[in-house]
């Protein structure tokens, strides 16, 4: 549906929509401030340690996954333009062994910066994956496999074992936890190989050279670590592309100064904002009000989006030097108010791949041979992706909670999308909406409270059951006056992702 509201009003919602923002964030800063001052609890927080001595205040660094990723690039940046360089080389010269290379330099890495135990981790699965292939399995084997090792893969996770099995004494936690990080993402380039090879496979079997296809592609070294993720084919395209090497290169210092800077200012917040570390101490959570607690879920969306920016893009720049296209950035949360479109534009690769790979196959055995309507068949192959989801990112309650919600809010969508197709609504939308102005403001308050359960689902991935349940408390029963002021930033904020659903983030193509 085409946006038709006037200039001036939308420009009405963008301001609403960014002052509730800023004035949430202020309330925040301002109640956490005044919440540690007078609570001794402020000083047991381990979480908050020195931080920049020109701020002359405490930095949180609660956040592992932000932690971890800063790490990785200190360790590798200059490995990872070392095998850029020798990589270039070999494409000019002989680009028939570039993917031994990969391999190679892969492995080194691995060896000299992360531990031999590490390496044996790492190509365990591939090698598992590959045995399956040989011996002649199909789809099928390999999705059991597949969930087979991810139920092993949590519980062996939750159970410390790869502390334990790589001599964590020796061995500081960013490293482990590149690890864990690495095994997730190793699982989804395995199958998406697997897949594409069964789907392309022919009478010639090349066991050598499909050896060297999946190990390449699966220890892609910029990529290894914390994705995202590229399917396979658009790997393979990277081999034939003729993208100018000073083009590449321009692109690449562009977007390392934007992510340098981008990175200044997520620690800059750091300094300022102590949402995350105060949540080792629920009670201190507790006793901000409303508007501030919409500050901390403002947040945590923000720097969950800002930090996911920052490594997809820094990681995928780095494939970008080897004429790779990887997914384009996550959207900005705050330009989005329904779920399809969070699943869609947010973990691009992600999403790709739960398409290709688990709702179309699936939705087309569904219509095949099952005798069921094309709705019911969408939302059980929407389901086993979610179930997928759910397994791939831990099965623990709020992961479970979260999932759950999100399948809710992308069934709602549905049905909203299937009324809005059905006569009656059509006779209501001419007798009563009557212009496109007034169906775009209809449709706004009908997401309004879909975007705020979305919003909670999020708190439930972002910081755990605790700060989920507390969300829902306070949205449930809200007094008068936060309602209106929840109601109209919401809606506002329909209206903003309404007007920029067309517009797409950097980067896209």
């Amino acid at each position: 549906m085409e946006y038709k509201i006037k200039s001036c009003e939308i420009k009405l919602y963008f301001c609403i929509w960014i002052s509730a923002n800023l004035f949430s964030l202020y309330k925040l800063i301002e109640a956490q401030n005044d919440i540690l001052k007078h609570n001794s609890e402020y000083h047991k927080l381990s979480d908050l340690q020195p931080g920049w001595s020109i701020t002359s205040k405490l930095k949180d660094v609660s956040d592992i996954e932000w932690s971890t990723w800063k790490y990785f690039i200190i360790s590798s940046w200059q490995y990872l333009l070392i095998q850029f360089i020798i990589s270039e080389l070999i494409r000019y010269s002989c680009v028939s062994i570039l993917k031994y290379w990969y391999i190679l330099s892969s492995l080194t890495f691995i060896s000299f910066y992360m531990g031999l135990r590490q390496v044996i981790i790492i190509v365990i699965q591939p090698v598992i994956y590959y045995l399956i292939l040989l011996c002649g399995g199909k789809k099928l084997s390999i999705w059991f496999t597949s969930i087979l090792l991810l139920l092993s893969y949590n519980s062996l996770k939750y159970k410390y074992y790869f502390w334990n099995f790589l001599d964590h004494e020796n061995l500081q936690d960013e490293e482990v936890y590149l690890l864990l990080f690495s095994v997730a993402w190793i699982e989804l380039r395995c199958i998406t190989f697997c897949l594409d090879y069964l789907e392309r496979k022919t009478n010639k079997i090349h066991i050598w050279q499909d050896l060297v296809n999946l190990f390449s592609y699966i220890l892609y070294l910029p990529l290894l670590y914390t994705g995202p993720i590229i399917l396979y084919d658009d790997f393979e395209k990277s081999f034939n592309s003729k993208m100018k090497l000073l083009t590449r290169l321009k692109r690449f210092a562009m977007d390392m100064l934007l992510f340098q800077f981008y990175t200044f200012v997520l620690d800059l917040m750091f300094h300022y904002i102590y949402f995350f570390a105060m949540q080792d101490n629920m009670e201190l959570i507790k006793k901000l009000p409303t508007i501030a607690l919409c500050g901390g879920g403002l947040w945590m969306g923000l720097e969950f989006h800002i930090k996911y920016v920052i490594s997809y893009g820094t990681t995928a720049a780095y494939a970008r030097l080897d004429n790779m296209e990887p997914p384009p950035n996550p959207r900005c949360i705050a330009r989005i108010h329904v779920y399809s479109q969070m699943w869609r534009h947010f973990d691009v690769g992600l999403y790709r791949f739960l398409v290709k790979y688990i709702y179309k196959p699936g939705y087309d055995s569904l219509i095949k041979y099952c005798k069921l309507s094309k709705t019911a068949c969408k939302l059980l192959a929407s389901l086993a992706t979610f179930l997928f989801v759910f397994v791939w990112h831990g099965t623990v309650w709020h992961i479970l909670v979260w999932s759950v919600l999100n399948y809710s809010g992308i069934t709602l969508e549905h049905f909203g999308k299937a009324i809005s197709k059905h006569e009656i609504y059509q006779q209501f939308r001419v007798n009563f909406l009557k212009t496109e102005a007034m169906e775009t403001r209809f449709i706004a308050l009908l997401c309004s409270p879909l975007l705020a359960l979305s919003a909670v689902s999020n708190f439930y991935l972002f910081a755990g059951s605790e700060v989920g349940n507390l969300f829902f408390e306070c949205f449930s029963q809200p007094t008068l006056l936060n309602f209106l002021i929840l109601s109209v930033s919401l809606y506002s904020c329909c209206q903003v992702s309404m007007y920029l659903e067309n517009v797409p983030a950097r980067g896209t193509v």
